[in-house]
């Protein structure tokens, strides 16, 4: 363990508490509340990611400290959100890969009225905000059984379904619109 981190732990201590047994009990207590969060959502891996969450805390807490206003747990939580969708975003990809990588040689190349469609679409997907574009791939995710796929989806980003689809329905407005523009743009 390096200085540099003991260093920041002693900080993250102060910042949750200034009496260091109450600090240890409050550390313990959002450590544990990380694992459920991470258990629950479904990684086999809660408690490697709630130290990842805590280590990367850690590693701001100089810069936090200073400004944050509130309970510190909360803040825990939010990086542990980000750290659901960081993980999430990976494990799709690997997933992708694994299962689809024997298809990729065997797909036909498109027509040019395709492509450019696709194109405009790529573009159109990364114009997207990072959190809509990954929900939106993942929502239309091929190969998945339709119902029990986006129900875990909603659970996973802590919606319910309907504001799932909704959000989806949104989105979607926004890419067709964008796609639109796009075709229209390059037809002329």
């Amino acid at each position: 363990m390096s200085k540099r981190w003991e260093d920041n732990f002693d900080s993250l201590l102060v910042w949750l508490d200034q009496d260091r047994e109450r600090a240890g009990a409050k550390y313990e207590e959002i450590r544990n509340s990380l694992i459920s969060i991470f258990s629950w959502r479904g990684f086999k891996n809660a408690d490697e990611l709630a130290d990842e969450t805590i280590g990367r805390v850690a590693g701001k807490v100089l810069d936090i400290s200073k400004d944050f206003d509130g309970d510190p747990a909360r803040y825990f939580y939010g990086v542990a959100k980000r750290m659901f969708f960081e993980t999430y975003k990976q494990e799709q990809k690997v997933k992708f890969v694994t299962t689809d990588s024997a298809n990729l040689t065997t797909q036909e190349s498109p027509s040019p009225e395709d492509q450019q469609d696709l194109d405009c679409l790529d573009d159109c997907l990364k114009r997207l905000p990072s959190a809509d574009r990954e929900l939106i791939l993942l929502y239309y995710e091929p190969g998945q059984p339709k119902i029990a796929h986006r129900k875990k989806l909603a659970e996973n980003v802590g919606m319910t379904q309907n504001g799932l689809r909704l959000k989806t329905f949104r989105i979607r407005n926004t890419l067709q619109t964008c796609v639109e523009n796009c075709l229209e743009t390059s037809a002329r």
